[in-house]
Order: structure tokens, then C-alpha cells, then sequence
């Protein structure tokens, strides 16, 4: 037993093979370098002719000698790459060999050649471990290695370096797709991406670039788009396959699609690849020469990457237009419009920003509904885009903002386009049976010298558009030096009102309304003053700048106790109920805490809910109509009484009136100073009366100046009235005074 193992240890059988079983059919192809290490010339002669003329998997042995360790060394430095090494055991020294191995592994990193160890000396082996560490292929005795035991070993050998080169290759074409497709995935528009994949393949398979890939998307019928291409075939990029002239290889295209296979010819590649989204698609490349089986496998790979690529390309894209498009108008949006403001801006060639505003939508938006506001919006964007024409740039910004590039900075030019623009809208749009009134108030700024980046010129459109909406609707200013002034006030004055409750700066004036029955005082609204350093500012300035801010919440509280208290002082003084009215702004209405709030004020003061009266603007209820008409009933429920100021300034309707939870219309002073104008405004006036009273609601107009426009409005059935005819505003003393004289 103990002899039978050791017989194991010393010697390894190999059985004979069938040789003909290793024989290839591919051809000659370049042959297989084999160096064979032997202190003894006469093994060298001995192996050279046991494989004389034989072809290993079909490619001829070139045989190559060194007769020392060292003289291997140089060989294996300066030579070509062996397939196989040939490598004696024992040379100058011992371990010649065993070093020779060390330093073909490890110093000239050379892993693929396969190392097969020889020696003369019967009962000789190196352990089994060194073997192992070494990554030696074979050993065998010198005695053993008959003819064929010679070639199947060799043959074994070769076969192990093939397959370990084509692993090599493999990795190698493997890390040229994965960092090829890092490359691509960072791309996130869908031709640039295509174009990498045609660059990309054509350097994996080491060829020239002629080719180009087609889309065949999931969305679009039948349509078969080249998006990428080069060499002889660029002209077609971005146009239908059926451009192509050859028809060969559009019917090749075509045959790829119904198969959805890939075709691989001997001097091109077309390749078949589906996306996770179901977009088809076709590469083609021309390769001049066969493809061999790695190209194959790599192709297969690729084509993998490739796909999921194209996906993620097409995602990119999708989300880039949904971040930069406006999907109702199809026009940039605020973000898309900015960028290519910013890029336009690098050419420094001097232009007009316009920004113009839809007058009044929210009210075309409540009064018809959103669906005729969509259309509304889509209608004034294809008018301005025929006005301006296809080559202005031109986005939808904000809800009802479009703002337009015009070139050139010439102001007088920029003034009559303005007013034509309003002119062409004389007539509004004609939308499902609706006749939509649109008109537009723009604000203009100038590039370069309103504005050196995109996003401040924008905003000097900006404020040159608030400007235009606080003086003229349907007007336009250019924005001047002085307007960013008024900004930086309004700004200062939001943060001194910020105090202004605490500091006791408000005070509030009265000012009188009278029956025009009998001229009796029957009620008297009040009007909030800010006393700064001593100074009285104008309501005009400060209340914009408290909505913006907010501070009109804090303030209007405090406006509406204070006005509660003093009708209540006012009633115990005079005996006299008169009727209280507090203007209250949208931002205090649509406050959480808004009713909580009045229902304190109420129980604080102790004033009759009946003799107070809030009054909301026509707009402000048109601007969010059904929100407001639930907080309208809630304030009605406490029996306050609800009066509709401005009334006459928007697009309000008697249908519209009906739904109205209010008590009272008051008309604006623009309609009663001009009443005793002409017939068109008294007949405007008379109009707004009859509708109040159509609907019950009783009727005041303020601003009345004169003894003549008071007598026209008792003639027309005005109820009430208010204005400096009667008495400017008056603080709470002078009032009580007026009130004695009445």
C-alpha cells in the first residue's frame, strides 16, 4: 500500500488522446509561439521533431530556444508572447527553473502562457504547493513525454492559453463597455447619447465610424427615425429611415425590426435592441470584416447597456421638457424661458424683455371656469406668437405671465408695438360660445441696461409691470431708475409697519355716508392713517406694502377693534346706531384664524353685529370666488353686513350678483366723477344701479364732489352716498361734531 502511494506521488499517467479530435477548421491562421528552456541541445532537436509540421486547433507551432534560465529571461523580455513554455527543471542550478517560473509570474506579470515543467531526474517533483503558487500547467518526466503524449499535452496547454486570452479579451471589452457606458449614461439628450453608442461600438470592435441608429418609438406610428449618424450616412440624422436611398438597407432595417433579431453579416452588424419603455432600436454599423466569436459576445453585451441607456436618455429628456415646457401652451416656462435667456444673453446684442400680464383672468377663470381659462391662456399665446412672429422667443412664466424677446432697444418702436398689441385684442377671443374680454398691461425692461443676468432683468420686467397694473390696466411702462426706488420705499415702509400696531402709529379717520333720501348720516367708513415721525403717509403707499408683506393681518385686527369700539362709544354718546364699515383686504380673509378673530372683536366690544358693515372689492371676490362666498356666508350668518366696494371696475355679471352673499353695492368714484360727463356714463351708472337693486341689494357711490352729481344719482335712485361734497375724513372728535350738526 505504502509503495502503491508513493508511485502516485512520483509519477502522473496520462492516457494517449485522440488527435484528431483537436484538429480545427477555421484555416491557417498566426501561429502558436512555444519556447522551449533545456540545458540539453538535444531535447530541443527531440521536440522539434516529434511536432514537425503539426497544426494545433488548426494554427501552426513555432518553436523557439533557450538553453538557459537566463538566457529565457531575455527571450521572454524582447521576444513575441509565448503560448507555451517548455521549462526544465534543473539547469545552472537546482531550482534554475522553479526561479524562472518565479520570475515570469510575478516580475514580467506574464499569466496567460502556460508553464509546463520537465526533468530528467527520475523520482523528482516539486511540491505540490509550489505548483499551485506558481500556476504551473503540467509536469512530466522527460521519460514519459512520448510523441503524442508530447502533442495532447501541448495541445491541452495551448487550449488553456486560448481561453484564458479570450477571458483576457473579454474583461478587456467588458471594461470598455462598462466605461463606455458610464460615459454614455452621463448623457441626458437622446441624439448626443446615440451618437456615443455609435462611437463607442465602433471602437470596441476596433473599426471605422460608418454607420447610424434608428428609433422606432412606441408613440409615434410607424415612424422610423435616424437620430444618430456617421461617415457616409450623417446626411440622414434626424430624419425618417425612408430617407434613405438605399433600399436594401432599409428593407434590412425593416426585416431587424419584424424579427427582432440581430443580423450580422461579414461586413456589417445591425443590431435589434427594445428599451424598458418599449422604444425599438436599430444600429448599424459597417465592420469591412467578419466578426469573430468575442466580437460576437461583445456585441451581445453592448447591446445590453445599450438599451437600458437609451431609456434612461429618453427619461432625461422627457424630464427635462416637462421641467423647461410649458405643457398647456407648449412654450417655455419660467425655468426653460431663463435658461435660454441666459444663453442669448452671451451674444451681448442689445434687446427688449416685455412682460405681459393677462388683465383680470382670475376672473375669467371663476366667472367661465378653468376650462375656458386654459383655452383663454392657450388662445393669447398663439396671438402673441402671430403678433411677434416664430422667431421671437417667447415663454409663459407664471399663470397668466408671457413674457416675450423683441431685438432692438428702440423705445418709441417698443411703444406704438405695445399699443397695437392691445389693439389687436380689441375684440378679446370668441371661446365656446363665450366672448372673453383680454387685454393685456405689460412692463418692459432693457438689455444690457436694465439687467446683466436673466433673472434681474426678469424681475425689472417685473416691477415695471406692478407699476403699470397700480396706474393704468391695459398700459405698459419701461422700467426706470425710479421704479426700483419706489420698491426699496415699499420695501423699507413693510419693515417700519412691521411696529406699527405696538407703537400706536395707526389712527383711524371717518368719513360720513348719507341717504340721499333725506341727507341723514347713516353710516361712516373708516379709514386707517400711519403717523411716522409725526407725519401722516398717504394709505396709497403704505396698504400695498402691508398685503405684500402680511402685516395687513396684524394691522386689519386691530383696525376692526378699533372701529367696533368706537361705534359702540359713538351709539352711547349720541343714541344715534350708525353703521360701521371696515374695508378688509383677501389676505385677511383667507387667514385660518380670519372668523375666530371677528367673533372676539364682536364679544370684546360689544357692538351690535348689525352696525357693522365689511367691505370686500369686486375684485378680490373674483379673484377666488367660491372660497369667498363661504367666508361671506359666515360673516353674514353673524348678522354683519357685507358691501361689494369698486364695484364697476370688473367683469362682474347680475347672474353672477345673484350668488353673492352681500348686502350692499358701492359704486367707484371713476364712474360717479364722470357721470355728468356724457349719456355713455350715466347710462353706465345707471346701469350698475339697476342691477344692485335687481338682485336687493341697495346701492351707495362714493367720491361724490359736487351738489350736480348728487343730483343726478338721486335722479338715477342711488340710495347712498359719500364723498368730499359731504365731508373729507375725520377723526373721531370732528366726526361726533359733523354728526351734531346733521
Amino acid at each position: 500500500m505504502g509503495n502503491h502511494h508513493a508511485q502516485d506521488d512520483d509519477l502522473l499517467i496520462f492516457a494517449d488522446e485522440d488527435l484528431d479530435g483537436f484538429e480545427s477548421v477555421e484555416g491557417d491562421g498566426p501561429c502558436w509561439h512555444v519556447l522551449i528552456v533545456d540545458d540539453e541541445p538535444h531535447v530541443h532537436d527531440a521536440t522539434r521533431f516529434a511536432l514537425a509540421d503539426f497544426k494545433i486547433l488548426g494554427r501552426p507551432v513555432e518553436f523557439s530556444s533557450a538553453y538557459s534560465a537566463a538566457e529565457a529571461r531575455e527571450m521572454l523580455q524582447k521576444g513575441p508572447r509565448f503560448a507555451c513554455i517548455l521549462l526544465d527543471v534543473v539547469m545552472e542550478s537546482e531550482d534554475a527553473g522553479l526561479k524562472l517560473v518565479s520570475y515570469i509570474r510575478e516580475t514580467i506579470h506574464e499569466l496567460s502562457s502556460r508553464i509546463i515543467l520537465r526533468t530528467g531526474q527520475p523520482g523528482y517533483a516539486p511540491e505540490l504547493d509550489v505548483i499551485q503558487q506558481y500556476d504551473i500547467n503540467d509536469y512530466k518526466s522527460k521519460s514519459e513525454l512520448t510523441s503524442n503524449r508530447l502533442i495532447t499535452t501541448l495541445i491541452s496547454a495551448i487550449r488553456s492559453y486560448q481561453q484564458l486570452e479570450m477571458i483576457n479579451a473579454n474583461r478587456q471589452g467588458l471594461a470598455m463597455i462598462i466605461d463606455g457606458a458610464s460615459e454614455l449614461f452621463k448623457e441626458r439628450a437622446v441624439d448626443t447619447f446615440s451618437r456615443g453608442v455609435l462611437l463607442q461600438l465602433c471602437s470596441l470592435l476596433q473599426i471605422n465610424r460608418n454607420g447610424f441608429m434608428c428609433c422606432h418609438e412606441d408613440s409615434v406610428d410607424h415612424e422610423i427615425k435616424v437620430v444618430a449618424a456617421f461617415g457616409r450616412f450623417e446626411p440622414y440624422a434626424g430624419s425618417s429611415i425612408d430617407r434613405l436611398q438605399d433600399e436594401v438597407l432599409k428593407t434590412e432595417v425593416k426585416q431587424v425590426l419584424k424579427t427582432r433579431q440581430h443580423l450580422i453579416d461579414e461586413t456589417h452588424v445591425v443590431l435589434y435592441l427594445l428599451s424598458p419603455h418599449d422604444d425599438e432600436l436599430v444600429v448599424r454599423v459597417e465592420t469591412s470584416r467578419p466578426m469573430s466569436e468575442l466580437d460576437v459576445r461583445l456585441i451581445e453585451l453592448f447591446s445590453v447597456h445599450i438599451s437600458v441607456g437609451f431609456d434612461n436618455a429618453r427619461l432625461f429628456e422627457r424630464v427635462e421638457h416637462l421641467a423647461y415646457i410649458d405643457s398647456l401652451t407648449g412654450l417655455p416656462n419660467r425655468t426653460g424661458f431663463l435658461f435660454k435667456l441666459g444663453k442669448l444673453m452671451q451674444s451681448n446684442k442689445p434687446f427688449s424683455l416685455v412682460l405681459a400680464d393677462i388683465d383680470n383672468f382670475q376672473a375669467v377663470n371663476d366667472g367661465l371656469g378653468h376650462t375656458i381659462g386654459d383655452k383663454t391662456l392657450v388662445k393669447t399665446a398663439q396671438h402673441l406668437r402671430s403678433f411677434f412672429g416664430d422667431e421671437c422667443l417667447m415663454g409663459r412664466i407664471s399663470a397668466d405671465n408671457f413674457c416675450i424677446l423683441l431685438p432692438g432697444i428702440d423705445e418709441s418702436d417698443l411703444s406704438i408695438q405695445a399699443n397695437k398689441l392691445n389693439e389687436s385684442l380689441a375684440h378679446g377671443f370668441s371661446i365656446a360660445g363665450n366672448e372673453v374680454p383680454v387685454s393685456l398691461t405689460i412692463g418692459i425692461a432693457l438689455y444690457p441696461t436694465h439687467g446683466k443676468d436673466a433673472e434681474t432683468l426678469l424681475q425689472n420686467a417685473g416691477i415695471a409691470l406692478k407699476h403699470s397694473k397700480r396706474t393704468q390696466r391695459a398700459s405698459f411702462s419701461i422700467f426706470g431708475t425710479e421704479f426700483e426706488q419706489e420698491l426699496q420705499q415699499r420695501l423699507q415702509i413693510a419693515l417700519e409697519l412691521r411696529h406699527s400696531v405696538e407703537r400706536n402709529q395707526l389712527i383711524l379717520h371717518f368719513q360720513p355716508q348719507v341717504s340721499l333720501v333725506d341727507r341723514k348720516v347713516v353710516g361712516v367708513e373708516a379709514l386707517l392713517r400711519w403717523q411716522r415721525d409725526g407725519e401722516l403717509v398717504p394709505p396709497d403707499l403704505f396698504i400695498p406694502a402691508a398685503e405684500t408683506s402680511g402685516h395687513i393681518v396684524s394691522m386689519g385686527a386691530w383696525v376692526l377693534e378699533e372701529a367696533c369700539r368706537q361705534q359702540v362709544l359713538w351709539a352711547e354718546e349720541t343714541g344715534q346706531s350708525i353703521r360701521m364699515a371696515v374695508n378688509v383686504s383677501i389676505r385677511q380673509l383667507k387667514d385660518a384664524d380670519f372668523l375666530k378673530m371677528l367673533d372676539d372683536v364682536l364679544l370684546r366690544t360689544a357692538i351690535n353685529p348689525h352696525c357693522l358693515e365689511l367691505e370686500i372689492t369686486e375684485s378680490m371676490v373674483m379673484e377666488d370666488h367660491e372660497a369667498l362666498i363661504d367666508i361671506l356666508n359666515a360673516i353674514r350668518s353673524r348678522n354683519i353686513q357685507v358691501a361689494m366696494d369698486d364695484f364697476g371696475t370688473g367683469y362682474s355679471s347680475l347672474s353672477y350678483l345673484r350668488q353673492l352673499p352681500i348686502d350692499r353695492l358701492k359704486i367707484d368714484r371713476a364712474f360717479t366723477n364722470k357721470i355728468t360727463v356724457g349719456e355713455q356714463d350715466k347710462a353706465l351708472a345707471d346701469l350698475m344701479i339697476k342691477m344692485g337693486h335687481l338682485v336687493n341689494l341697495k346701492v351707495i357711490a362714493e367720491g361724490v364732489e359736487s351738489e350736480v352729481e348728487e343730483a343726478m344719482l338721486i335722479a338715477l335712485g342711488c340710495d347712498e352716498a359719500q364723498g368730499y361734497f359731504y365731508s373729507r375724513p375725520l377723526d373721531s372728535a370732528q366726526f361726533i361734531d359733523f354728526l351734531k350738526k346733521k
